[in-house]
């Protein structure tokens, strides 16, 4: 398995073999062609059970679709790499639960843009105690205009998207 950015992924524990008690947060990486993990049906319930657990989720870039798929998204406030488009395509998207902001912690959740991988990373620490303060760890921008943060495909690239989400096996 290789990730969007070449890196090499070698799982060690399938879904199956995960004892959740014994993690304090999942964290979701982005992926550029999401519609295979929109799909996976174990994944997706997997996903819907951890909102019955006392654990963080956090899910970068494109991965908040898959919490919203699994309904945990329905009741929070949430951000991430989303194109506007996908609000009327997938009615599982709860638009007026949008944040354009970097990074949104409601409840157990944290979301974020692609882009802001630090601030995602922060806020992560962060929450789980593992640092008091992180300032000497990132160095992120902190100021962007909510328009910096809103995405649409043009029609034809929107096109090219469903079909790779239909298309998939």
């Amino acid at each position: 398995m290789v990730s969007e950015d070449g890196l090499p992924c070698q799982p060690t524990k399938t879904l199956d073999q995960i004892c959740i008690e014994e993690y304090s947060c999942v964290i979701l990486p982005g992926m550029v062609n999401i519609g295979p993990a929109l799909q996976d049906e174990k994944l997706i319930s997997f996903l819907r059970d951890l909102g019955e657990q006392d654990i963080l989720i956090a899910a970068i870039s494109s991965a908040p679709l898959l919490l919203a798929k699994a309904g945990l998204l329905k009741d929070t406030k949430f951000t991430g790499g989303i194109w506007q488009n996908f609000f009327d395509y997938f009615e599982f998207l709860p638009r007026q639960n949008f944040q354009p902001k970097l990074v949104v912690q409601d409840k157990q959740i944290i979301t974020a843009i692609g882009f802001a991988h630090q601030e995602f990373a922060r806020k992560v620490i962060l929450r789980l105690g593992l640092a008091a303060n992180t300032d000497n760890y990132f160095k992120e921008k902190n100021e962007y205009a909510a328009e910096d943060l809103i995405f649409t495909l043009s029609d034809q690239e929107f096109d090219q998207v469903k079909q790779s989400i239909e298309n998939t096996p």
